[in-house]
């Protein structure tokens, strides 16, 4: 399969093309989260009038050699080295209803 002379030709396409700079004021205005402190930290309102959500998290890798006596040695009997990681991620979310609070509550995590 021969891409090159197509990604050459695409290339040369774009190139090609006029150039256009960026006017910052063109953006859109974008409003910054709104804080949530009575339902505790870490709590922001990503839409105005909308839920309070608080998104956290943990992140863990190890990485090293195993000692020759312990499991982890190839069919051939060289030791190998041991990487593992684990994470997790929980998503809280808790409005204001008619009939209360209510409250949505999400962990999704692997590894230990």
């Amino acid at each position: 399969m021969r891409t090159t002379p197509m990604i050459l030709a695409a290339a040369a396409l774009l190139a090609a093309l006029p150039a256009r700079a960026l006017d910052l004021r063109d953006l859109p205005v974008v409003k910054a989260p709104e804080a949530c402190p009575h339902e505790g930290p870490g709590f922001t309102r990503l839409v105005p009038g909308g839920p309070c959500t608080r998104i956290s998290g943990r992140v863990r890798a190890e990485a090293g050699t195993p000692v020759p006596a312990r499991p982890g040695l190839a069919l051939d009997g060289a030791p190998r080295g041991v990487v593992s990681g684990a994470g997790q991620v929980a998503i809280d979310t808790r409005t204001q209803t008619d009939y209360g609070p209510a409250r949505a509550y999400i962990r999704l995590g692997t590894g230990r």
